[in-house]
């Protein structure tokens, strides 16, 4: 029991005696040939074994739990060491067994202080590269950054200092989970460098992003006199381009939240002006219009802009063109009284000019050469 108080300074007392637990009735069962459950009395070190049968426990007697020959008594420690003792194979297992177990249970307390930080931004530097992951030293633990929670469009060296969110924490080595794509990460740039974040003032209330290329972010105000926005936005967009450097080039669009779906539609199709937006009784979602000329930009490049503003509003956006407004289209017509060529070249003016090769030079004569001789 002094080993075990010792283990509890680090590891929770109750975890290493159920890896004892487990230790030993591995051993026994492997000793007796059948099942058998062991339990340690924390007060005097001493173990009791049981057979189970069906929904009960059965107690096994110690003359029935060691090799023949062994004397019988109180199952004490000692005794319990006989029998983990008997068959080398029986020890090894449970030998290996406690050590995993152990080793786990080290691993969570240390990783325990991340259980409260899931979904918050850590700074670690990537130690080592394990097949196509990443392995960050956070401190007083390592984290795996897996391929998937990679974006696509960075690449980090070893010792290269990184911001990643914490996803998970699990037992086993490292035991926290990393990401660099999750949503979390915009936020918590974003928290790092707006002091109106920090200070409470102003609060982010969603993220949406496409890792790499393009992050809408809803922002609202806990203050009247503070617009939530250009607190974002810094001084001539200082913030939002730290944000972005940091993110390695990716663009964050900044929105005002609202409590009007509506009005919060409208915000998150921007940089697109929104006629109107209706939203059906059935909840099916958003239909948008535009006029013809704001559809690329309701739409975006590839259809990111619609994407991020429905992953954003938990929307589905449907965006349709007003009939009514007039359709703006780049005709190439040809001038008055000029022949009509090919639409971005001008046209010919008058006969084209032909083709005369230069006239080849006559050699000149010696005496032109050689400026006049004397006699």
């Amino acid at each position: 029991m002094d080993v075990i108080n010792e283990l509890a300074a680090e590891v929770d007392l109750g975890e290493i005696i159920a890896s004892v637990e487990l230790a030993a009735g591995l051993a026994a069962s492997r000793h007796l040939g059948r099942r058998v459950k062991a339990r340690l009395d924390p007060s005097n070190g001493a173990f009791s074994f049981a057979e189970p049968k069906g929904s009960q426990e059965v107690p096994v007697a110690l003359e029935s739990a060691v090799p023949a020959g062994a004397r019988s008594g109180v199952t004490d420690g000692r005794e319990a060491g006989r029998l983990l003792r008997a068959s080398r194979e029986a020890a090894r297992s449970a030998r290996e067994v406690l050590h995993l177990r152990l080793h786990n249970a080290r691993l969570l307390s240390r990783a325990a202080r991340y259980q409260d930080r899931i979904g918050r931004l850590e700074t670690g530097t990537v130690a080592r590269r394990e097949g196509k992951d990443l392995i960050v030293n956070l401190g007083p633990v390592e984290g795996r950054l897996p391929l998937a929670a990679q974006s696509r469009h960075e690449v980090f060296n070893e010792g290269d200092l990184i911001r990643v969110a914490v996803t998970a924490v699990r037992p086993e080595e490292p035991p926290v989970l990393l990401s660099r794509t999750a949503p979390e990460v915009v936020a918590g740039v974003m928290e790092r460098e707006t002091p109106a974040i920090r200070s409470g003032e102003v609060s982010v209330r969603g993220v949406a992003r496409l890792p790499g290329i393009r992050a809408k972010a809803a922002v609202s105000s806990n203050a009247s006199s503070v617009d939530p926005v250009a607190a974002c936005l810094g001084p001539r967009g200082a913030t939002i381009r730290a944000v972005t450097r940091e993110l390695r080039g990716e663009r964050v669009d900044v929105l005002r939240w609202s409590d009007s779906m509506e009005t919060f539609v409208r915000n998150a199709l921007r940089p697109a002006r929104v006629l109107s937006v209706e939203l059906p009784a059935d909840g099916s979602g958003a239909v948008v219009t535009v006029i013809d000329s704001e559809l690329p930009r309701a739409l975006g490049k590839r259809g990111q802009n619609v994407r991020l503003a429905s992953e954003l509003t938990g929307q589905r956006i449907e965006v349709e063109v007003d009939g009514q407004a007039p359709r703006r289209r780049r005709e190439f017509r040809p001038s008055r009284g000029r022949p009509a060529g090919r639409p971005g070249r001008p046209p010919h003016r008058g006969r084209p000019r032909r083709f005369r090769p230069p006239r080849p030079r006559r050699p000149r004569s010696p005496k032109s050469r050689g400026g006049g001789g004397g006699a």
